[in-house]
This record gives structure tokens, C-alpha cells and sequence, in this order.
């Protein structure tokens, strides 16, 4: 079967559904904090990067606590 003869889905990841060409609506669940990362376009890295300037205080903190380390 030809992917043209499927036709095309719309999916709405805000929403959790997704519509096909016919107007046919399927409800689908998503885990929220990975509906969260999805919506923001956040990976491993970026979600870390949102801590960022936390983890720079922190790494600071403890330069000036442990100057040995």
C-alpha cells in the first residue's frame, strides 16, 4: 500500500490527539513531564542546561568551600 493512499495524520501533542484526513479524532496519553520536555524541545542536555546558572553557584560554592578539590 502506497503512503499517498494513507492519507495523513495531524498530530497534536498539546492536545494528545491526533486527527487523521477523514476528520477521525484518536485521544492518546503522554507521560507529563515528557509532554513537558517535548513542548519546550528539551533533550537530556538541554534540561540540564535550564539549571544552569544553579549549578554554576553551586560548583562556585564549593570551589571556595573544598579549594583542594
Amino acid at each position: 500500500m502506497a503512503a499517498a493512499a494513507l492519507g495523513s495524520l495531524h498530530v497534536d501533542l498539546q492536545r494528545q490527539a491526533i486527527t487523521t484526513t477523514d476528520g477521525t479524532k484518536v485521544a492518546f496519553d503522554v507521560d507529563a513531564f515528557r509532554k513537558d520536555c517535548l513542548l519546550r524541545g528539551l533533550d537530556q542536555i538541554g534540561l540540564t542546561r535550564v539549571d544552569e546558572d544553579a549549578i554554576a553557584v553551586y560548583e562556585y560554592k564549593q570551589a571556595q568551600r573544598f579549594p583542594w578539590l
